[in-house]
């Protein structure tokens, strides 16, 4: 047939609305013939008709979209629904009422309609990305990146793939191939806020924080109202220390969203920090609901505001919930093994980012040297970002195993957990920062167990055992708690018995103090810091002529309104005196030129403490009913100085003059200490590894014996007698009762 003739039946075709048809003539013509300008003309044209046909008029998809970008998606897919009726195999149609129904989270009916889509332009790859959309929502993940990368295959600069593709490689921790995909978006949409705090977020995850933090400025100036972004960058100003401009921050987004509970309770968190104690205030018109009503606020700032343990655990189950939303529970062993008898040695992995020059590390460095390695195999998982230094070789040098898993995905460091054969898995963190709870949300080894890192319950069936001590507590304390109780005999706390203070003697000169008078001392963090005990203090200096109160320096802020409280009181600020920080072996010599620390009270020295009382400075405290409460009683008690626990507010200020007015009592209270340094429990790092050791065989060998965990009692030496106070507890209800400890 000639081109003549097929041209001729082409053209009727056409007239008889055949184009699919007269379509493939033409097409047969090319392949044959493919310069032939007259056909190529001819199908040119039949195509845009047939485009023409497919769509409703471009005037008509423009409104749907413009409306579907206004948010209006339930008008639109009525509309798209309508019109398909007329325009059956309109690809545009099909696309945006598969969109309208993702937006809905209809998603059975959106992949319906986007599969759709897919059939009619198999060459889009924004579809395919909209298709990924839809499976990563069903959970689908494996299927999500297929189809990510289809479209990547068939435009690698689809804009919605890279950043959709990234997204989902963050969130299964797969940041190595998430980085370059967003780093390409950036390129191609410099100006995207929601790109570049992608992108952000990923580097905040690498240990780049300063990038994290140029990337977060650029997107909040693009756009204010990206209150994720406005979140970040915040809490980036606040480890700053450029606390002011992060409260501003955290303002701005409760502006528009008043309701939330994360961001009020991080504002209030770093308020107490710069002791601005308005912050109590405004704690108290929203207590009732904070962090239980709608997001989840930090578990470390819930149990800052108030002493009360029971209202803080159903704060921190609500974040529990939210940051381990499916937890894989323990495997029993099975039947033929219950009864066995425990291994030669047991494997034990500690898991921590605080591997480095670091409070967790001066108080556990002795520990990892005194285990018993005939009895236990100790492997040390480290997953911070910071330079090897003298702690972590020592150490790396003690454990068994040091590992380095920073760098895996969860899914790869659970892998290799699970190669190990742990038998006891111990959390160093729980909800601090930098922390990898999510290891724990899987099963990591048959019993899991939070140790030090969180002063309080975790709220998370991710762990079996909590590790305290009859102090910290106490009888009637286990209703705080989701995990079991292991109470060791003395305090929970471990110390490292060879920590070293330099040499120097620092005179009160040195440290700019007054020569003459009495130095009360509080090393507290400033948001440890409240109105109540600082009314005591002030109500100390009046009464003790020439005395000062020597505190961290924390802030410019801070000071200021520190001093201002004081002057409030009557007082002269210059009788506060602020410590520069410095190196740690120094900051632990000065305390002798300190005649008295002085606790705080809702959440009390820990390390802190043991600094003092290593050092030879009394501490007086005062416990509560909250673990972080009661840790200074704990240590005090484990040094045996019971005679510095008070029994109330009152006999906390009567006890604290009574010292201050009587030197000689203050004189052979220091020697008792000097001679219980290294005689009581707190700082003998050998009694209490054999301590925790034992708990770690009681936990086993009740696995062993087929049992679920249960309290436990460590009781291989007799407990000091602490002459604590009676706790008081009180039954939670629906009228909290409003205490602020």
């Amino acid at each position: 047939m000639s081109i003549a003739v097929s041209m001729t039946k082409a053209n009727r075709l056409e007239r008889k609305n055949k184009q699919e048809d007269a379509a493939k003539i033409y097409r047969d013509i090319l392949a044959k013939f493919p310069k032939n300008a007259r056909a190529q003309a001819a199908l040119n044209s039949l195509q845009k008709n047939m485009q023409r046909e497919l769509n409703p008029p471009q005037e008509l998809q423009q409104k749907l979209a413009a409306a579907f970008d206004a948010g209006d998606h339930a008008k639109v897919a009525s509309a798209c629904a309508s019109l398909l009726n007329s325009y059956r195999r309109s690809c545009f149609l099909w696309n945006t009422l598969g969109q309208c129904h993702l937006k809905s989270q209809n998603l059975d009916e959106a992949a319906t309609c986007l599969n759709k889509a897919c059939e009619l332009n198999p060459k889009d790859p924004a579809i395919f990305s909209s298709l990924g959309d839809v499976h990563r929502a069903q959970g689908q993940i494996d299927n999500a990146l297929a189809l990510y990368k289809k479209a990547l295959s068939l435009d690698g600069d689809t804009l919605s793939a890279l950043n959709n593709m990234a997204n989902t490689l963050t969130d299964l921790g797969r940041l190595a191939e998430a980085e370059p995909l967003l780093e390409r978006a950036c390129k191609l949409a410099p100006k995207s806020a929601v790109i570049l705090f992608n992108y952000s977020n990923v580097l905040l995850r690498t240990g780049r924080v300063e990038q994290a933090k140029t990337f977060l400025e650029q997107a909040t100036e693009l756009a204010p109202e990206l209150s994720g972004a406005q979140y970040n960058l915040a809490q980036l100003q606040s480890l700053d220390g450029d606390k002011e401009a992060a409260i501003k921050r955290f303002e701005h987004i409760l502006e528009t969203t008043p309701s939330d509970d994360r961001t009020r309770a991080d504002k209030l968190h770093v308020q107490a920090h710069l002791n601005d104690w308005s912050w109590m205030e405004e704690y108290q018109q929203f207590r009732r609901q904070l962090g239980l009503t709608s997001k989840p606020c930090s578990a470390f700032a819930s149990l800052t505001f108030e002493d009360n343990p029971d209202l803080l655990r159903l704060r921190i189950q609500a974040y529990s919930n939210a940051a381990l939303p499916q937890v894989k529970p323990a495997t029993p062993l099975p039947a033929e093994l219950i009864g066995t008898d425990r291994p030669d040695r047991l494997r034990i992995g500690y898991f921590s980012s605080d591997f480095h020059d670091h409070a967790t590390m001066r108080l556990m460095a002795g520990l990892f040297e005194a285990h018993d390695q005939s009895r236990f195999d100790i492997i040390a998982y480290s997953y911070d970002t910071a330079p090897e230094d003298a702690m972590r070789r020592r150490v790396s040098q003690a454990a068994t195993i040091f590992k380095d898993i920073h760098q895996l995905t969860d899914a790869e460091a659970t892998q290799q957990v699970l190669a190990d054969k742990l038998d006891i898995a111990i959390d160093l963190k729980g909800f601090t920062g930098n922390n990898r709870m999510a290891l724990f949300a899987n099963r990591l080894a048959p019993l899991h167990m939070s140790y030090l890192g969180f002063p309080g319950t975790l709220g998370s069936t991710a762990i079996d055992y909590f590790i305290g001590d009859h102090v910290t507590c106490p009888a009637g304390s286990e209703r705080y708690f989701e995990e079991h109780l292991i109470r060791l005999p003395h305090s929970y706390q471990v110390n490292d018995d060879k920590r070293v203070l330099s040499g120097r003697q620092y005179t009160r000169k040195d440290c700019g103090l007054p020569d003459n008078g009495f130095v009360f001392c509080s090393f507290n963090s400033s948001y440890k810091i409240t109105p109540v005990e600082f009314d005591i203090w002030m109500r100390l200096l009046d009464q003790v002529e020439d005395s000062v109160l020597w505190l961290l320096d924390c802030s410019e802020t801070s000071k200021t309104n520190l001093r201002k409280e004081a002057k409030r009181r009557g007082q002269d600020p210059d009788r506060l005196i602020f410590a520069p920080r410095i190196a740690q072996e120094e900051h632990l010599a000065r305390h002798r030129a300190a005649d008295l620390f002085l606790d705080t009270f809702v959440v009390n020295a820990h390390t802190t403490a043991s600094d003092a009382l290593w050092a030879g400075l009394p501490v007086l405290t005062l416990p509560g009913r909250q673990f972080a409460s009661r840790v200074g009683a704990s240590l005090v008690s484990a040094m045996g100085l019971p005679e510095m626990i008070a029994k109330s507010a009152a006999d906390y200020e009567a006890r604290a003059l009574e010292l201050a007015n009587d030197l000689d009592a203050l004189a052979s209270l220091r020697s008792k200490l000097q001679r219980n340094r290294l005689s009581t429990p707190l700082f003998d790092t050998k009694g209490f590894t054999k301590a925790l050791e034992q708990g770690f065989d009681m936990a086993y060998a009740r696995y062993l014996q087929g049992l679920p965990p249960a309290h436990l009692d460590v009781t291989d030496s007799p407990a000091l007698e602490t002459h604590l106070p009676p706790p008081a507890f009180a039954n939670i209800s629906s009228e909290l009762p409003n205490q602020m400890r």
